[in-house]
């Protein structure tokens, strides 16, 4: 179960490099295909935390064309997680456990300022009362979160953005409702699990949240297995037993994709959803992440918005895809 003080960081008496605390947030503004993200990590055993702004307005496939990018790696940790501000010009502010304030002052005349108001208890993949997939072990608990031991701790949290975004000095409304969610655990920055996040929203009675394990070896209806999740509908939190999760992909742009959820009820959830912004996103210099805005359409014909994500580690890519050059055996004669 999530306390207040989980707003707090968890950081352990011998926390070292690997130790990591996050904060993410990201929001959507359909009719002017725009997607803000907005996240920290903060390594306090070393006193160091990273800070990734990045803004979307085209599904890319270089981070030259993303719309905006002030992602620094080294600035000095906050003493606290509940209330800090970074040395690039990030306010954040946990009012409470469900409820945030968020802004931010950058470059080109760009500013962020948007409340998150929780639509739900924040959802604890390790309480059974929350998801089904809970385990009992730790060991079995970082086999089954998806992020590994980085996900020691982790809960995920829907809720209502509304605030403004400018963008070299014009300002657009955001009114959305996206997910957000706090971690924190070991989580070295070599070798991330290979790991989907993602939701789906149709309005602030209706969200679908999963979290999935990915195998890309494996085909691409057999790639991808339910980690955790839940269904809000109504204001109830309904945690899934199943998904079957399919995803498309040109290299590694996500450009659709579509899933059946099961939630403890029994009941079934399918939509498909088309990538409309995104790009790659780079939370750590050594994994390979894409990041897209779908616009889902439910079986009902309901149509909402929401990420589809997928993290890989650059470690298993080179592994698998890396290059070299080598002289031919031969001698060139003239």
């Amino acid at each position: 179960m999530i306390k207040p003080e989980d707003a707090e960081f968890h950081t352990p008496a011998d926390a070292d490099h690997r130790h990591a605390e996050t904060n993410w947030f990201c929001f959507y503004i359909p009719k002017e295909k725009l997607m803000g993200v907005i996240y920290t990590v903060a390594r306090r055993g070393v006193g160091v935390q990273s800070c990734d702004i990045s803004l979307y307005g085209a599904l890319v496939d270089n981070r030259a064309e993303t719309l905006y990018l002030d992602s620094q790696m080294a600035l000095p940790c906050p003493p606290r997680l509940s209330e800090y501000e970074t040395a690039n010009g990030l306010y954040v502010k946990a009012h409470n456990i469900r409820d945030y304030r968020v802004e931010y002052r950058g470059y080109d005349d760009t500013e962020i300022k948007f409340d998150f108001k929780g639509l739900m208890e924040p959802f604890d993949i390790h309480d059974p009362e929350h998801s089904p997939m809970a385990k009992a072990s730790v060991e079995e608990q970082h086999a089954g979160a998806g992020m590994g031991s980085g996900y020691g701790g982790h809960f995920d949290l829907t809720g209502q953005f509304q605030g403004t975004l400018k963008w070299q000095g014009r300002e657009y409304e955001i009114d959305c409702v996206e997910t957000m969610d706090h971690s924190w655990g070991n989580r070295a920055e070599i070798f991330v699990p290979t790991m989907g996040w993602s939701h789906a929203h149709f309005g602030p009675d209706l969200a679908i949240k999963w979290i999935n394990h990915w195998d890309p070896s494996k085909p691409v209806d057999q790639q991808q297995s339910l980690a955790h999740g839940y269904v809000l509908e109504n204001g109830e939190v309904h945690g899934l037993t199943d998904l079957k999760l399919y995803t498309h992909r040109i290299g590694s742009v996500i450009h659709s994709v579509e899933f059946i959820a099961t939630d403890k009820r029994g009941k079934q959830w399918h939509a498909h959803g088309m990538a409309e912004v995104g790009g790659p996103w780079v939370c750590y210099v050594a994994s390979l992440v894409y990041a897209a805005q779908c616009r889902w359409t439910l079986h009902d014909g309901r149509v909402g918005y929401g990420l589809a994500s997928e993290i890989t580690s650059l470690q298993a890519l080179t592994r698998q895809h890396g290059r070299r050059w080598t002289q031919s055996s031969g001698h060139i004669t003239s």
